[in-house]
Order: structure tokens, then C-alpha cells, then sequence
């Protein structure tokens, strides 16, 4: 459930990294080829991958891919049911292990072997935004996860687990010496995927792993029972507390496409894109009455194809967001 997935698209490892040294971490680790990235980047995040191919330089989408992967195996291990917090700690400092021991050339496997040769290539890609979110997803492993307040608690978690993701993409799309204005925008980028994800998922989160990433403060001010959230209850009170971090959402795209027209043209289209497929399950949310709880959230096909009509528009000069 995580916006870096985002952010997340493209063609991993080549066939070179698939077959640099491996060992077996504790970590699952379930890419051992730029196939099994491609099947689980179609699978878990369609909207993204779809986007994903509209990048034209090769290049680029294979270091999007190899960011897309590492962002998976971890994402992975923070989210794993049934696994105690002391074991998935233990997963995310191995896999920041792995992640260093890659950059200094040795890699242990195929994951970390693509992510480094993608280190390579784009000198300006930085290890910060990494780092960030294995401490983002180390936040979480505890009995409960709660927030109190938008600001500065669930921004904050936001901004580490994904709104880092939008920083790791900028040198990928030409944009790497990006003015601090549009990296700020980048990371709201990220953060509003992650609020996104976390409207999706409100009902697993909380019923499966005891996560309630809403914030307190807004269920109290809606008068919503926390109790309601943990068994999946939908009640009035719950979908004036979605009407908020909607709004919250909203505001997000709103200053990521402000950013786009800093970037490179060529990556243009993408990023719009991007944009437009995760603000359509906003949409459906709204259509759905705000229930995130007993369904699954969906975009139709005709508000697929109606978001990529709106990223080509914008794109090519024709006109401004979701109308």
C-alpha cells in the first residue's frame, strides 16, 4: 500500500544484473528477472504500470523498474500479516544492509545488483530518500499504528514511505537538477499516492493489521467511532472523516501538476498520467458515497481511458486537470 509504489513503473534488471551473485536474505525476495518485476508491477499497481509505458527512454524505465522492485521487497516486508515486529525490523535493517553493501559493489543479490547499476547511471540519484522510507515503514511495526493529526504526523509518515519516491524519480525523468519548488511538489506527488492508497485500503489496514492511518483528530471533529473503522463499519461520520483527507488529496495533485511543466517534455506525459489514474480512485471514492470499507476500489474503464485523454491533453498544451 504504498505510494512510492507510485511512482514505481518500469523495467528492472537487465539480464546482466539477473545474473550477478546472489545470496538467500532472510527478506523475501520475489524479482530474479525483469519478467517477475513486469507480471508484479502489472498485477499489484495496474494503473502504474500502464503509465509506465509511456516512458520512451529505455533507459529510464529500466531504473524505474529496479527503483520499483526494491520499493516492493520492502513494502513487502512491512506489510506481511503474521509476522511479529521484531522479525520484520530485523527484514528492514537487512535490506538497508543490502541496499549499502550494493552501492559499495557488492551486491547480493539481483534486486539491489539493478538498483545499484540505476545508482550508476544517474549520479544525482540520491540515497536519502531510501533510507527515509525504510524509516517510515519501521514506524510501523508495532502492535497498533495510529495518527494523530494530519499535521505534521500523518504528512510526515507520508513524506517518508512515498514522498521520497517523487525525489527518486526526478533524475530517471530528466529532471535532476530540479528547483527546490518542484522537488517540493514531487514529494506532494507522492504524498497525495500514499493518501490515495491509504483511502483504498482503510478497510484491510485496519481489520488485518490493526492499522488506522486516519487521523484521530478528524474522527473525532466527524464524531466517527474508531471501533467502526477496526471491524469495517460504514456510518455517515466515516465518510464525512474520507470528505477530508479527499479534499487533502485533492490539493496534493493539484501542486504536483503545477510541477510538471518544469520537467523535460519527454517526461511530461507520464507524470500527467500518473497523476490522472490514481486521482480516479479519488474519484470513484466520491462515486461510491466514500466507502472504502466493504469494497474494493476500482477505476472504471471508461475513467481510465478518460484520465490518459486528460494527461495527453495537458501534455501537449490542451488544457488543465480533472474536470
Amino acid at each position: 500500500m504504498r505510494t512510492y509504489v507510485v511512482i514505481s513503473c518500469l523495467i528492472a534488471t537487465t539480464n546482466a544484473l539477473a545474473a550477478a551473485p546472489t545470496t538467500t536474505p532472510r527478506a523475501p525476495l520475489p524479482f530474479t528477472s525483469p519478467k517477475k518485476v513486469d507480471e508484479a508491477l502489472r498485477k499489484n499497481d495496474p494503473l502504474l504500470h500502464l503509465a509506465s509505458r509511456l516512458i520512451r527512454d529505455v533507459n529510464a524505465r529500466r531504473g524505474v523498474r529496479s527503483v520499483y522492485a526494491w520499493c516492493r521487497r520492502a513494502d513487502d516486508v512491512a506489510d506481511e500479516a503474521g509476522v511479529d515486529s521484531a522479525q520484520a525490523l530485523a527484514r528492514l535493517d537487512e535490506i538497508e544492509a543490502d541496499l549499502r553493501a550494493a552501492l559499495q559493489g557488492a551486491p547480493r543479490n539481483a534486486v539491489d545488483a539493478g538498483l545499484a547499476a540505476t545508482f550508476k547511471s544517474y549520479p544525482k540519484l540520491e540515497l536519502e530518500p531510501f533510507l527515509a522510507m525504510l524509516d517510515g515503514m519501521r514506524s510501523e511495526q508495532k502492535p497498533e499504528v495510529r495518527f494523530e493529526r494530519f499535521e505534521p504526523d500523518l504528512r510526515l509518515y507520508c513524506e517518508r514511505v512515498a514522498g521520497g519516491v517523487g525525489l527518486m524519480l526526478l533524475p530517471l525523468l530528466g529532471a535532476a537538477d530540479a528547483s527546490p519548488e518542484t522537488k517540493a511538489r514531487a514529494v506532494d506527488l507522492g504524498v497525495a499516492i500514499q493518501l490515495t492508497n491509504i483511502l483504498r485500503d482503510v478497510g484491510g489496514d485496519a481489520v488485518d493489521l490493526n492499522r488506522v492511518y486516519l487521523p484521530l483528530e478528524d474522527l473525532r471533529a466527524t464524531g466517527a467511532q474508531l471501533d467502526d473503522v477496526l471491524v469495517g463499519r460504514l456510518t455517515p461520520e466515516y465518510v464525512q472523516t474520507v470528505e477530508l483527507q479527499v479534499a487533502r488529496a485533492r490539493e496534493l495533485y493539484a501542486s504536483a501538476r503545477l510541477a510538471v511543466p518544469d520537467l523535460p517534455k519527454s517526461s511530461r506525459l507520464v507524470v500527467y498520467a500518473i497523476i490522472e489514474l490514481l486521482e480516479a480512485i479519488v474519484d470513484e471514492l466520491e462515486k461510491r458515497g466514500g466507502d472504502s470499507l466493504t469494497r474494493k476500489l476500482k477505476p472504471s474503464t471508461p475513467a481510465v481511458l478518460g484520465a490518459l485523454v486528460r494527461a495527453v491533453r495537458q501534455s501537449y498544451g490542451g488544457g488543465g486537470g480533472n474536470d
